[in-house]
């Protein structure tokens, strides 16, 4: 089935969206229009939102007065930072724990979320690839029976073969070889990790990926940096263009990088950068970026810190991307050899905070082979059944045998950028 179709099936507005999306890509002065409409986001949430209300005391007549609003801002219950305008019944809600360890439910109208799709389409049309090319997806997936199906369902109606990244060892890279010399995949999609982790498998085992799949023209990695050296090995080993998407589940796609920089995604955002002191930066200067989401009518994402490290400059009438410090995952190597990129670790997290309802942050580190420490922050000490839902939990993602520490802490300390990394290890 054509994908925007499935999306109209799924209640988007996609067309409308995608028509919309084109008449902003004609707009000559875009930062006016950009500016105009963050003030009516802004506007729309100050006066039908009271949980925005209450962040923002009175209307400010200058943008940089305006509250800087960070993920534990917008935490808990989604249902209680929407506004109360009649009419807008119908939301899409997500959940992630992101990178961060921070469990987040937000919200986003329809439209708003058409028009994230509409941007996608957009971005990868301008890398050659279709929303209804054959994609293989290096990604997690759900290991529960309904998520499970749940994921399965939309991999075979968008059109995608799912390679599950829990298990990075040379046997299982052997058989994903296999699926591409039977399957014609069009692109690559999935975390810089894994995709690196697979590249180098081919390169020990000197084959080039697009000569044992002809059909492959792209590769696109998400969700950690990818440095240079990555992005060439990428290209080298598969044989194909590279280009990085940058975003987060509550914005969408933030940057997209062609030609090796990085544009952003002006239709939808409003980005700034700021310093400790919430001062905004000139342009080039590096600091925390601030995203405004300029059409969501449901979770206020004004002024709000993805928690990343940039800077931006403005020209030629488009936003671009620089010094983005973005996250760079270790191996975890388990005691039979099997190693799992530490993004693994972020589906076992979200397994135990869905069902404990006490956990709300998480770190993991790999003290030995063996010996797994999770540093957790909680309403309260967990119970005798918790603990084993943990320990199974891990068993289940990762193997049976592991020792699992689990330590109950009042904060969990950042880095400079605001950031943790949510696993780490000492085996290296």
């Amino acid at each position: 089935m054509d994908f925007k179709r499935l999306l109209k099936l799924n209640g988007l507005p996609i067309y409308e969206a995608i028509s919309h999306l084109k008449k902003i890509n004609d707009i000559q002065d875009i930062f006016s229009w950009q500016k105009k409409q963050a003030w009516e986001i802004y506007k729309y949430h100050s006066e039908f939102n009271p949980f925005y209300q209450n962040l923002n005391k009175t209307l400010k007549s200058r943008w940089e007065d305006i509250p800087i609003l960070s993920k534990s801002d917008l935490s808990g219950d989604y249902r209680a930072k929407l506004p109360t305008l009649n009419g807008r019944s119908k939301w899409y809600v997500e959940n992630t724990s992101g990178s961060s360890g921070q469990p987040f439910e937000f919200a986003k109208d329809h439209y708003c979320h058409a028009l994230a799709w509409a941007l996608i389409e957009d971005r990868y049309r301008r890398a050659g690839i279709s929303l209804n090319d054959f994609e293989a997806r290096f990604y997690g997936i759900p290991l529960s029976f309904f998520g499970n199906t749940k994921e399965s369902i939309k991999d075979y109606l968008g059109n995608r073969m799912r390679f599950p990244v829990f298990d990075l060892s040379d046997y299982v890279l052997k058989k994903w070889l296999r699926r591409f010399r039977k399957k014609s995949f069009k692109y690559l999609y999935g975390y810089t990790n894994s995709l690196v982790h697979f590249a180098k498998y081919l390169l020990k085992e000197n084959i080039v990926l697009q000569k044992e799949c002809p059909s492959l023209k792209q590769c696109i990695v998400t969700s950690e940096l990818c440095t240079l050296e990555d992005q060439d090995l990428l290209q080298e080993v598969f044989g194909v263009p590279v280009f990085n998407e940058y975003g987060a589940s509550e914005l969408g796609i933030i940057g997209f990088k062609l030609d090796n920089k990085w544009i952003a995604s002006d239709e939808l955002l409003y980005l700034e950068v700021v310093d400790d002191n919430n001062r905004l930066l000139p342009y080039g200067e590096q600091g925390r970026l601030l995203c405004t989401s300029l059409f969501n009518k449901g979770t206020p994402f004004i002024r709000y810190e993805v928690g990343d490290i940039a800077s931006i400059y403005r020209e030629d009438g488009k936003t671009w991307i620089t010094g983005l410090m973005g996250r760079l995952n270790d191996m975890a190597i388990l005691p039979s050899g099997k190693k799992v990129p530490g993004f693994t670790f972020y589906y076992v997290a979200r397994e135990i905070i869905e069902k404990t309802k006490v956990v709300k942050e998480y770190r993991v580190n790999q003290l030995a082979v063996d010996h797994i420490e999770l540093l957790i922050v909680a309403d309260r000490d967990l119970t005798l059944e918790e603990t084993y839902l943990i320990e199974n939990t891990f068993a289940t993602y990762l193997e049976k045998g592991l020792r699992i520490e689990i330590i109950r802490v009042d904060s969990l300390e950042r880095k400079d950028n605001g950031k943790f990394k949510h696993f780490t290890t000492e085996i290296y």
